[in-house]
């Protein structure tokens, strides 16, 4: 007997592997989804920033080649003052030349304002930049911490899998067949380890004597409490 609980102890253990591997191949992805989400916002973030410069930057080029524009009228207006003949059109252009020098003025001074603006926000960029650098890089670490535990977990699934058959061959069958009717009324756990005197699947006291009995691993005894098959593996400190 005591050949086959250590055999059934062995596969009591790689069913709580397989469970956990099982856990993380559907929580691995949702956590990588997570990081990708994550990853997107901190690059829109940036985006968001330079979009904005370079809307900034058509504006204020936009605004200096009316500026140009502007500032030709001028010098043809100017020019055009030799030519007139009366006081009445030299003052329609004098008007001219003052409004344009006023709408002039005013482009200046937004030219400036989004000049100013540029600069600000090109700092602020390069500071997010610098962060945003920094948090990409931990997000991808951390994705690849995933994507390695995801394909050891792969290959650890292998190796627990052709184990699992060998030991499902080697185990009396009834026993077998007992444990998995355990394993499936008891969240998983058909054997147990016993320490100190108690069940560490449902953490209650067993007897005395059925705890040294059980000390032996030379038969078959269940707890009284959860009705586990229970295993020592003999660590205990009150042996």
């Amino acid at each position: 007997m005591r050949e086959q609980l250590e055999l059934l102890w062995e596969l009591q253990k790689i069913d709580l592997d397989l469970r956990a591997i099982e856990d993380g191949r559907s929580r691995y992805p949702k956590e990588i989804k997570r990081l990708d989400e994550k990853q997107k916002i901190e690059k829109e973030k940036v985006q968001k920033d330079r979009d904005r410069i370079e809307t900034l930057e058509k504006e204020r080029r936009q605004k200096e080649r009316q500026l140009n524009i502007e500032q030709e009228k001028i010098k043809r207006a100017e020019g055009r003052m030799f030519e007139v003949k009366t006081n009445k059109e030299y003052q329609a252009v004098l008007t001219e030349i003052e409004a344009s020098k006023e709408a002039n003025s005013r482009e200046e001074e937004e030219i400036l304002r989004l000049l100013d603006e540029i600069d600000v926000l090109k700092k602020n960029l390069s500071k997010r930049e610098k962060e945003a650098s920094v948090t990409l890089e931990k997000i991808e670490t951390e994705k690849k911490g995933f994507q390695e535990k995801m394909a050891r977990d792969d290959s650890a699934w292998k190796t627990h899998m052709e184990r699992k058959g060998v030991l499902s061959r080697e185990i009396d069958q009834e026993l077998f067949k007992l444990y998995n009717t355990l394993k499936e009324k008891r969240q998983g756990v058909g054997v147990a380890g016993v320490k100190q005197e108690t069940c560490q699947g449902c953490f209650m006291n067993v007897p005395p004597q059925m705890f040294i009995e059980t000390q032996k691993n030379n038969a078959l005894i269940r707890c009284p409490h959860c009705n586990r098959i229970l295993y020592w593996e003999g660590n205990d400190k009150t042996k």
